[in-house]
């Protein structure tokens, strides 16, 4: 577990080698993985995500470094190989998973949500052989209905949220099916990969997905975005 001190004392470093004076850097209780900063020319402070305290001590280096090379504007400003493998790996998720839907104020209250249609759903799906099952995925219904946004998901933590509107009786079937591939195919498709590619990749999966046309009217009729 690295402590507030470990982190302010690295980003402290990282932040002489690219010639601030004065950084300083503590964690913050963020609901999703961020950094925040506020830079002059000489000095510089950063809140950073909770979710990094479980990090090795290389991982946030090697973020610290793709900061300051983003606020230098460097050329080089991907993440290193050791921060991408950690935060992709299932330890980032058992530490974080938990505390992430928890945070999420979009969630419906689990204590009285029925998931069982979304899950009926996404097996559905896996046993079809139309998308790869996600170990220790997590699925919930939105707190409230969106007039825009079929749902949301992060790759990250493995959780995806289907808006409510789905749970009325005037909805084909097919939308919440389709809807539903998007985002675990939105999990599937990889983390850092090329936008394009990542885009081609989703649209191939759900070019396999049965009834995409009747999902895809009504998602026209009503304006609503997935």
């Amino acid at each position: 577990m690295v402590t507030s001190e470990e982190l302010d004392m690295t980003f402290k470093k990282v932040g002489n080698d690219f010639g601030f004076e004065n950084v300083e850097a503590e964690f913050s209780a963020y609901r999703g993985l961020k950094v925040r900063w506020c830079r002059t020319i000489n000095n510089a402070s950063f809140t950073v995500s909770d979710y990094l305290q479980g990090a090795p001590i290389e991982v946030i280096e090697g973020i610290a470094r793709t900061i300051f090379s983003k606020i230098r504007a460097e050329e080089k400003t991907e993440y290193p190989e050791c921060a991408k493998e950690w935060l992709t790996s299932d330890e980032f998720r058992e530490l974080n998973q938990d505390k992430y839907i928890e945070r999420n104020e979009a969630i419906e209250d689990m204590e009285n949500a029925d998931d069982s249609r979304l899950w009926d759903a996404y097996y559905k799906l896996v046993d079809a052989g139309i998308i790869d099952g996600i170990e220790g995925l997590k699925l919930f219904w939105s707190k409230n209905e969106s007039i825009s946004r079929a749902g949301h998901s992060s790759f990250l933590m493995r959780v995806v949220i289907m808006n409510r509107r789905f749970l009325r009786d005037d909805v084909p079937k097919e939308v919440l099916d389709y809807c539903l591939l998007h985002e675990i195919a939105s999990i599937n498709a990889g983390f850092g990969i090329d936008l394009l590619e990542r885009r081609k990749e989703i649209a191939d999966i759900m070019a396999g997905c049965p009834g995409r046309e009747i999902a895809k009217k009504w998602l026209d009729q009503i304006m609503m975005e997935i």
